[in-house]
Parts: C-alpha cells; sequence; structure tokens
C-alpha cells in the first residue's frame, strides 16, 4: 500500500484532499469521506492533511516563481498554442485575525486573486467575424438585469459598485453567453497575496504552458486599477481585453441612471450604446456618453453615490481609461474572447468553497485551500500528478500511527 508515516496511503490520503478541497466545509468533508471511503476521520483532522497538501502546493508553485524569475522557467509542452488568454480578477473571502484564542476576533473581508489561463481553438474563419451581431441575450431586458446583479454577488459583498443596478426581483432565465470560441484547457492560479506577488505567479505559469509563444496572446479583465499594471509589467505586447460584460453592466446603470424613471427612453438608450460597443463604434458611444453627461451637467460636492450625474460621469471615466481596449470585432477575428466569464465562472466556484456567512479563514489555511481547489479545477491533470512525485512526510494530527485500508 505504500504507507507512508501519515499512517494512510496516498490514495487515501488523495481522497482526504479532495474532499477537503471541494465540500462545502471540512465538516461536510468528514462526513462524505466516512460514507463514500468508509473511513472515520474527524473535521479537524480533514483540516489539517488539506491544508498541508495545500501548503505544498504552495511550495512548488513559488519555486516554479523563482526559477521563472532567474530564466530558468520552460514551457512543459513541445507545441505552443494557437490562441491564449490570461483572465483575470479579484473575489472576496471573510477573514479573521490571527492569534487571538477561541471564536472569531477581528472577521473582515479579503481579496483572493484569480487568474484563469485558456487556450482556445483558432477561428475556423480567419479574419472573418464569428459574430458581428451581439447576442440576443445582451438585448434582452430580464437577462441583462439578472447579469448585472449577477456581477454584483460574484465581486463581493463590501464593494459593489456605484454603477451597479440595485436588486429586482426578476424571472428565472439561463445566464446569457456570448457563444466564444472553442475552450481547450484551462488551468487555474489563486492567491490571498498581494498584487505584485500573484502578478509573478501568473507569468511563471503562462510560461509554463507556452502561452508566451503563442501565435494569439491576450489579457481580458474589467478594467480594475490593478490590473492593467500587471498585464504591461508581465504581459507587454499582448492584446489586452476590457471584459464586455462588465461594459454591458456600466452601460446598462448609467442608461438607467440618465433616464430615471423613464424606462422606454433609457431601455433605447442602451440597446444603442450596446451595439455601438459590440460593433466597435467607440468614438459613437463616447460622444453619446458625454452628450448625456453634458445635459445632466456635473454633480455637486458630496453627491450620492447613486446620483445620476455621478454614474454618468464615473461611465464617461471609465470608457475614457479603456477605450484602447475596446475593438471587440477585432478581438473576435483573432479567435479571442470578449468576455472574462471564465474567470468570473472560476471565481464562482472558488466562493463555493471559502465564502459563506459562517466561514472565517486565517490566511494561511485560505492560502493552501485555495492552492488545492485551483488544482482539481485545472484541466491538466495537476491534482493527481502531485501525489505521483510526492514524497512521504511526517505524521500529521491524532491517531496517526493507526493504518487505513
Amino acid at each position: 500500500m505504500k504507507l507512508g508515516t501519515e499512517g494512510y496511503s496516498p490514495a487515501i490520503v488523495a481522497k482526504i484532499e479532495y474532499a477537503g478541497a471541494n465540500h462545502g466545509s471540512f465538516a461536510q468533508a468528514s462526513r462524505s469521506l466516512g460514507r463514500l471511503a468508509e473511513m472515520s476521520i474527524s473535521a479537524m483532522h480533514v483540516q489539517r492533511i488539506t491544508e498541508r497538501l495545500g501548503r505544498e502546493r504552495a511550495q512548488e508553485r513559488d519555486r516554479q516563481v523563482e526559477q521563472f524569475q532567474a530564466g530558468e522557467c520552460q514551457p512543459a509542452y513541445g507545441q505552443a498554442p494557437a490562441v491564449a488568454a490570461v483572465h483575470v480578477d479579484a473575489g472576496k473571502a471573510q477573514c479573521r485575525q490571527e492569534q487571538c484564542g477561541p471564536g472569531v476576533h477581528g472577521r473582515h473581508w479579503s481579496d483572493d486573486k484569480v487568474a484563469c489561463l485558456v487556450t482556445y481553438a483558432p477561428n475556423p474563419t480567419p479574419g472573418q467575424d464569428p459574430r458581428p451581431e451581439p447576442p440576443k441575450a445582451f438585448l434582452d431586458r430580464p437577462a441583462v438585469l439578472r447579469l448585472c446583479q449577477e456581477i454584483r454577488q460574484v465581486r463581493g459583498d463590501p464593494t459593489t459598485a456605484a454603477t451597479a443596478p440595485r436588486p429586482t426581483r426578476v424571472p428565472e432565465i439561463p445566464p446569457p453567453k456570448a457563444d466564444g470560441p472553442k475552450v481547450l484547457v484551462r488551468t487555474a492560479v489563486a492567491t490571498m497575496q498581494p498584487v505584485e506577488a500573484f502578478g509573478w505567479m501568473v507569468a511563471a505559469e503562462a510560461m509554463r504552458r507556452g502561452f508566451y509563444e503563442a501565435a494569439v496572446r491576450a489579457v481580458l479583465g474589467d478594467g480594475g486599477n490593478w490590473i492593467v499594471p500587471l498585464a504591461h509589467m508581465h504581459f507587454d505586447g499582448w492584446i489586452q481585453v476590457l471584459d464586455f460584460i462588465h461594459l454591458l453592466t456600466h452601460l446598462y446603470a448609467a442608461a438607467t441612471a440618465a433616464y430615471r424613471g423613464r424606462p422606454p427612453q433609457a431601455w433605447a438608450c442602451y440597446r444603442q450604446w450596446l451595439r455601438w460597443a459590440w460593433t466597435g463604434g467607440t468614438k459613437d458611444l463616447m460622444a453619446s456618453m458625454n452628450e448625456q453627461a453634458d445635459r445632466l451637467g456635473p454633480a455637486p460636492a458630496g453627491a450620492s453615490d447613486d446620483d445620476p450625474r455621478r454614474i454618468v460621469a464615473l461611465t464617461c471615466r471609465y470608457l475614457a481609461d479603456n477605450a484602447e481596449r475596446m475593438d471587440y470585432p477585432a478581438y473576435r477575428r483573432a479567435g479571442l474572447p470578449v468576455t472574462s466569464a471564465a474567470v468570473e465562472s472560476l471565481i464562482k466556484q472558488f466562493n463555493q468553497r471559502l465564502k459563506g456567512t459562517e466561514k472565517f479563514w486565517l490566511r494561511g489555511g485560505a492560502e493552501a485551500v485555495l492552492q488545492s481547489r485551483a488544482a482539481y479545477l485545472s484541466d491538466d491533470g495537476r491534482a493527481e500528478d502531485f501525489f505521483a512525485r510526492r514524497p512521504r512526510g511526517p505524521a500529521v494530527g491524532q491517531n496517526r500511527r493507526r493504518l487505513v485500508a
């Protein structure tokens, strides 16, 4: 059975980590292991083993970063991808203060930075726009409202953008899709560390996957003020794409603010702005937005976040800051996605494990679980390959000498 000093076979250790990283809590993982693997293991012991393996995965990640910084990191594959994109965004997790004894002390929200590295099949009709017309869902009012509210929920409770529409009861409908290029392989990078360290992690993973040699390379983000510097530092010369769905939410919020209390006019304005954005009419879009800002006038000092003048002015600034990242017809012709739905979906999957009203993490524990979760959310088999090269470690927790079949 190749039992190590942990007292468990590698196969059992892998099951424990999988349960700890993918169930909603360590207690759920403990119950699942009892039912499905017929092993008795406490939630605390599941936590110890999962976090320990997560720390080992983090050490491997950090060694890869060191090799990349030293110029010693090489692509793991012989053939470079045709189309490669790095999607980056941030989620939220509740943390608590360290070394304060039992209970939850100093609860606060912290960012977890996430990158989704995806390869795509090339455009089957090179030079042609595979989707010249916007998806119908982007022009359907209930679908648009639901999408805007969903973006608010994914981005976290305490940092809701001023431009996001307020919650409203809408029909249950499938989320809209932009029918982008075919996804081939996805891998994930996630950390609680600052943006600077995160950037090096993402760059090292991109090098390992051969992204720097891809024929078409892009970075996608929501226009956050930390994403553009990260892209310039680590992915200089790559195409930068503003996530179209985040742009859509800003346009919808600005249109409803500009014509507050007049839904038909607001919807007509949004539809025109949306079409200009999708078809590359950035200049027309910005001119129309500036006209609305001039019509409303400047917001007075101390204006509330939901003041229409403030919302439209913020959207004007958002467009001006991101205009060079809004050539969506060119991106589609190159075989690139125009939305960062890949990383939004990935953040939801991380949130299923990390977020919850009753979950308050120590940063070290959250970082470890993120690494295990990222491994199992990657398509390249890294979760399983880790155990093939992992040496047997020292014992963990109580009853560690008891062998489990």
